[in-house]
């Protein structure tokens, strides 16, 4: 999975001429960095990834489909797996469907224990997070909220947020959030 994405960042960068130094100076991500995703040798988080298709003026969403997108409203029981981009989820699968104008993404995540070093978010949009097990801690705007296994939050994700698991056990959730990434 992961070698695709970065065979397709490589491929937009060239088709749109621009060198490492170029896409560097746009994303705001080191030439070295750069260098070393597009050869394979270290993983992403989803914000690199997003500044990558933002400097190269792409939907992030065209960093992952194979082919023309036709609707595709049932997602296989396994779901869409992002392996290799989130170093803090053991899983990230996309749950969603996938149709034109779509105005959501859906995401079943796992989070390792004690994990506490998601990067703060803010961006345009909503987040809501339905617990599946564990117990989750999210900040936001620096407040802690606390909350465990059938209990939600939803927010607007101009508020900056992270979310942590800062417990012995896994943190699985199911995530609904605006505006689409994939």
């Amino acid at each position: 999975m992961e070698n695709n994405i970065v065979i397709k960042v490589k491929k937009f960068r060239k088709s749109k001429g621009m060198t490492l130094a170029d896409l560097s100076e746009k994303s705001g991500i080191s030439v070295s960095f750069l260098s070393q995703i597009e050869n394979g040798r270290t993983a992403m988080t989803m914000i690199t990834l997003s500044k990558i298709a933002q400097a190269l003026e792409i939907p992030m969403k065209d960093l992952f489909e194979e082919t023309i997108m036709t609707d595709d409203y049932v997602r296989p029981r396994a779901g869409y797996a992002l392996e290799g981009l989130q170093h803090n989820y053991k899983n990230f699968s996309i749950l969603s469907g996938k149709f034109q104008e779509r105005k959501l993404d859906a995401f079943h995540m796992v989070m390792e224990p004690h994990f506490t070093e998601f990067e703060e978010l803010q961006h345009p949009g909503e987040e809501f997070y339905y617990i599946l097990r564990g117990k989750a801690c999210v900040l936001l705007d620096g407040k802690v909220h606390e909350f465990e296994a059938g209990e939600t939050i939803h927010f607007p994700s101009t508020i900056p947020h992270k979310i942590q698991n800062r417990e012995d056990s896994e943190l699985e959730m199911v995530c609904v959030m605006t505006p689409t990434l994939f």
